[in-house]
């Protein structure tokens, strides 16, 4: 006997939806993995934005809290290998940038977001009422992961200025925008709108990097050193800061 319409629906929405969602979601975690072993073997950042990273810690472990406050199996699992991969992340651009600037913006940000989680999650134990803690961890979650969806943009200028987008990550940009459609649609589905609301904001954003993409195609470093380009023409890596700036010349 086949399934009713109402069941095969439900289905897709209630399982196959967010088990996608934790697929893609680890993909994301994954996305900047082969960059940064790239970096280690070079021995520098070159490209690489490192600001996602701190992002990406905060942001795991508030929607791994969140997952348990709300008992979500699948958030929860979406979120779990972000706090370790990141970290990873971090302790390798926290190694190979030569800016203290960039160096000690990581360092506080990590703090800042380790210190925050534990104290929101004790305060969060602690509430008999639950609904409440768990309405301040989803606010809380969707002001990290705003910043986060919204941290490749950092180089927006860059790219625009440049014509090269090799600073955005294309894994990452794209398990952005498969993510948070199926987040979306489970959001929407479950009347959870602190799972719905920053997804929304997430694929629009991960829209403008898909077309930052394909308007301006990713340049490896390598590529325009060896071009001819005139020697008043400099490329600044993203472990530089304003006030002590390190520039490859061409």
């Amino acid at each position: 006997m086949s399934e009713s319409p109402a069941t095969v629906t439900q289905i897709l929405t209630f399982t196959v939806a967010p088990a996608l969602g934790v697929v893609f979601s680890e993909f994301m975690a994954f996305g900047p993995l082969r960059a940064v072993l790239d970096c280690r073997k070079a021995n520098s950042l070159g490209e690489v934005n490192p600001l996602p990273f701190p992002l990406l810690f905060g942001n795991g472990l508030a929607w791994v809290i969140y997952g348990v406050a709300t008992k979500n199996i699948f958030v929860f699992l979406g979120n779990i290998g972000a706090p370790a991969l990141s970290m990873f992340y971090l302790l390798t651009a926290h190694t190979l940038t030569t800016c203290a600037k960039t160096r000690l913006q990581m360092e506080i940000m990590v703090v800042f977001f380790i210190s925050l989680w534990a104290i929101v999650g004790f305060s969060v134990a602690m509430l008999e009422d639950h609904e409440t803690g768990s309405s301040v961890i989803g606010i809380l979650g969707n002001i990290t992961v705003f910043f986060l969806f919204a941290s490749p943009l950092s180089t927006f200028s860059k790219v625009i200025k440049t014509r090269n987008s090799a600073s955005i990550n294309k894994p990452f940009a794209a398990c952005q925008v498969l993510n948070c459609i199926v987040w979306v649609t489970y959001g929407l589905a479950t009347s959870d709108l602190y799972v719905a609301l920053p997804n929304v904001l997430g694929l629009l954003l991960g829209i403008a990097q898909i077309a930052l993409l394909f308007r301006s195609p990713a340049v490896p470093l390598a590529a325009m050193a060896s071009a001819k380009v005139p020697d008043t023409v400099t490329y600044s890596n993203f472990d530089e800061s304003s006030s002590a700036e390190s520039t490859n010349t061409v």
